[in-house]
């Protein structure tokens, strides 16, 4: 066989983008040269005040004044870039307009692309902190107040994800971006690459982004040492200078009333003082420029329309002095057909034929077990979206900072270069969980509690689980998870757990001598059990486990003077699909859990006569919401249930709180059965997106109906209590905070204000 089906399809494919590059080159060897001087553009950085840039630039575009050369700092790194891509000044317009740059300042992986168990660890325990433990007591924190992977992945798609390049010399236009190496605190001039590195390097603020680790350099934003690179341009041979400059004003005294104001300013001379020098390398026939962007910061992207509108006025304002370098329309137009060459020679492709994979590998798994969790194949064509989808794979772990690719090229192959790095704090890392409600009346309950989870233990990527909680309920929890395979399908897992809580039962089924019920009666359960567990990972979000219990305790009512101590035993299995967006505020997915097990029952009362029993105990909860625009519905089915018949029941049923039959106490019915449905309405009043940090505002309503039994016999729609309630809500950094009324069709109400979701 001449080919094998690897050689041809990689052979096809080769044959399919190059041809169109080969007539491009064919054409360029034919092209005019055009004597005229080489002009180059220098843009400066101030985040979204680079909307200034492309007024500039459609100015000269309008005008057929050329561009040779560009260099750019920060945000004129990107718009530079962009522009030195091929695309016109409309196009970067667009682009730019387009994005949402606050996802730039989002790192975690959203929760539908959390793995199961992940999801289940961060919806109790919802502060993350970004604090790390070592083994040995050190803690550590984050280097940044942002990874930078969601920058990472807009610039990429803003790009094309342009493959690397040996020189960006190659590019439709000559660029350069200049980036600060943080070690020596001395300028980089970046001239190869991958394009969106190259432009991500010299928008990373210091502080605020983890450093760029490229070339065994650490570099942040270009700003801090030459944030108006003249002296590259220069250096590039361009004989004439168009400079924008994007500079801030130092802050008047009576501003200077914060530390935060004081390093502004500190930051705003150093920024100011590197300008300033490099506008003393132009000479008389350069060209300066400085957009009046007084009236909006850096962080303003509400304002890219104001801030394009400055760069236009001032262009247009030096029209005069620019119309020198003005092209006949001949000429600009041969210029034109020129970058469009190598435009369509960089075009990049939806797609591209994959010969190996690099990991450069920053973490403590070996290389075997990110290719396994990457699940890439080589010898074939892999999209941008395949890879995409891949770096998600890994996130879904949420044990990854920053993790970038490339495709280079090398002895006339593609390699995919994955750069992985594991998060800097870690392998062990703490989360908190703080919860309170309150009734007004009768009930206040409050819950503060501390996770830690040591990843890492094996080269597999075991993990080992430590939880401890006080307040209302104590509990300890401890869990080894031990994946079988290096894609992480199977596991293994156990562990123990320790817990002492008392329930309030406002209605007891139990009666004294003249026959009138209990009510308000307290029960303490102490209970410790052990597991162990065998679980197939069907999806990142769905898993089937089968398991092993044991569990000891004892349920003591001090009211009636009144103890059971027991043990038991017996397996479970439980499936569970989840890929909800959030668990307490979801607008799409769904949820699913159920679980039915059997538990062999010894207990003794204390009358000291032992009682053997067999229990068969179920539940069933699904989610799943709807949403149009701001309106969100959620429909929600749940039950539970065993067929034990003991007084003081281990595995009890109850209702009550909010959207649990709202109206009635938490915890206020109780039984051996339980069913609820509701839907809960809501409308998302105020976004109050700020990027990383969103605080929604919701106003709504719910329509419950649902009750507690005793007897399965009794159980029916008949009997169910009716219940609605009114609310206004908050999604905070803290978890849901609510403050809402709930009635019955019994007549009970309630107030409730509630923080947090793990009560």
């Amino acid at each position: 066989m001449l080919f094998s089906k690897k050689d041809f399809s990689r052979f096809l494919f080769c044959i399919i983008i190059s041809t169109p590059a080969a007539n491009v080159y064919a054409a360029a060897a034919d092209r005019p040269v055009i004597e005229r001087p080489k002009i180059g553009l220098v843009l400066s950085g101030g985040g979204a005040k680079g909307a200034a840039h492309i007024g500039v630039l459609e100015v000269l575009e309008e005008n057929r004044i050329p561009v040779d050369i560009v260099t750019g700092t920060s945000m004129g790194a990107y718009v530079g870039g962009m522009y030195a891509m091929g695309f016109s000044a409309q196009e970067v317009k667009q682009r730019t307009f387009d994005t949402n740059w606050n996802i730039g300042y989002i790192d975690r992986a959203s929760r539908n692309d959390l793995s199961l168990r992940r999801k289940k660890q961060n919806d109790t325990y919802q502060l993350h902190t970004d604090l790390g433990l070592d083994i040995d007591g050190e803690f550590k924190s984050r280097p940044g107040a942002f990874q930078g992977q969601g920058l990472a992945v807009l610039l990429r798609q803003l790009t094309n994800n342009l493959p690397a390049l040996k020189t960006f010399d190659r590019l439709a236009i000559p660029y350069r971006s200049v980036a600060t190496d943080i070690t020596k605190v001395t300028p980089v001039v970046i001239s190869s690459g991958h394009l969106a590195t190259a432009m991500q390097a010299s928008m990373t603020v210091p502080g605020a982004l983890k450093p760029v680790h490229l070339d065994n350099k650490l570099l942040v934003d270009g700003g801090v040492v030459n944030n108006m690179p003249v002296d590259v341009a220069k250096q590039l041979g361009a004989d004439v200078i168009i400079a924008v400059d994007l500079r801030d004003s130092l802050m008047p005294k009576k501003d200077l009333d914060s530390a935060l104001n004081i390093v502004s300013q500190l930051t705003t001379f150093m920024t100011n003082a590197s300008a300033d020098y490099q506008k003393s390398l132009m000479k008389q026939t350069d060209i300066y420029l400085q957009p009046n962007v007084a009236f909006m910061t850096a962080a303003d992207f509400d304002k890219l329309e104001q801030a394009y509108q400055a760069g236009r006025k001032i262009a247009i304002a030096s029209l005069p002095r620019l119309l020198r370098y003005q092209l006949s329309p001949t000429d600009y137009a041969e210029y034109n057909k020129q970058k469009n060459i190598r435009r369509v020679h960089l075009s990049a492709h939806d797609s591209y034929f994959i010969d190996d994979i690099e990991i450069v590998n920053n973490t403590n798994l070996p290389n075997k077990t990110l290719l396994a969790q990457l699940d890439l194949k080589t010898g074939k064509v892999i999209s941008n979206d395949e890879l995409e989808q891949a770096v998600k794979r890994l996130q879904s772990e949420d044990i990854y900072g920053r993790i970038n690719y490339s495709i280079k090229q090398k002895n006339n192959k593609n390699i995919l270069v994955m750069d992985i790095n594991e998060k800097s704090w870690g392998p062990g890392y703490l989360n908190f969980t703080l919860a309170f409600e309150d009734d007004f009346e009768s009930r206040s309950d409050f819950s503060f509690g501390a996770q830690y989870i040591y990843t890492d233990l094996t080269e597999k990527g075991g993990e080992w689980l430590l939880e401890w909680q006080l307040g209302s309920w104590k509990k300890i929890t401890t869990e080894f998870y031990f994946p079988i395979d290096y894609q992480q399908h199977y596991f293994t897992a156990f562990g123990a757990e320790t817990s002492n809580e008392i329930r309030r039962f406002d209605h007891f089924n139990y009666y004294d001598f003249n026959h009138n019920e209990l009510k308000n009666i307290d029960a303490k359960y102490n209970q410790t059990h052990a597991y162990v567990e065998m679980g197939w990972n069907i999806k990142p979000w769905a898993a089937l486990t089968l398991g092993y219990q044991g569990q000891t305790g004892s349920i003591s009512v001090a009211s009636i003077d009144r103890k059971e101590d027991y043990d038991l035993y017996g397996p479970y299995l439980n499936l569970t699909y989840d890929d909800l967006d959030s668990f307490f505020f979801p607008t799409h997915g769904s949820y699913l859990n159920s679980e039915v097990g059997y538990s062999h029952t010894l207990r003794l009362p204390d009358s000291g006569n032992r009682k053997n029993g067999d229990t068969v105990y179920y539940s069933l909860s699904m989610i799943k919401p709807f949403t149009y625009d701001r309106h969100t519905l959620v429909a929600s089915i749940k039950t539970a249930g065993s067929d034990a018949d003991d007084l003081l029941p281990i595995y009890a049923q109850d209702l009550g709180g909010l959207f649990n039959l709202s109206g009635y106490h938490r915890y206020e019915l109780n039984g051996r059965y339980s069913a609820l449905t509701s839907l809960v309405y809501r409308y998302r009043v105020i976004d109050n997106n700020f990027g990383a940090i969103k605080l929604p505002v919701y106003v709504g309503g719910s329509l419950e109906r649902g009750g507690v039994w005793d007897r399965s016999s009794t159980i029916s729609w008949d009997t169910a209590i009716t219940a609605g309630s009114v609310y206004v809500a908050v999604d905070s950094i803290l978890g849901p905070v609510y403050l809402s009324y709930g009635q019955t069709s019994t007549g009970e109400s309630s107030f409730y204000l509630s923080l947090g979701g793990t009560l």
